[in-house]
């Protein structure tokens, strides 16, 4: 996996976690205060200009009451 990819697997899940904050109508000062992830770092991690580590993905979801689920899957020949 190239380092690109790893990009767009991470986008996908911070889109993913936005579209729920969003959706349940919490503010990056509520997801900071839950995870104790600071304030800026979730907006720089929202607007995709940082590379988070698993760890910080799940604080941010386990702070909505959320898992990240990884799955193995067969590479398409």
């Amino acid at each position: 996996m190239t380092v690109k990819d790893r990009s767009f697997y991470s986008d996908e899940v911070i889109k993913e976690l936005i579209a729920y904050r969003k959706k349940h109508k919490l503010t990056q000062q509520d997801i900071a205060e839950r995870s104790g992830i600071m304030r800026p770092n979730i907006a720089r991690l929202e607007s995709m200009k940082a590379e988070p580590s698993m760890d910080v993905l799940s604080r941010y979801a386990n702070s909505m009451g959320m898992d990240i689920k990884i799955s193995l899957v067969k590479k398409k020949q």
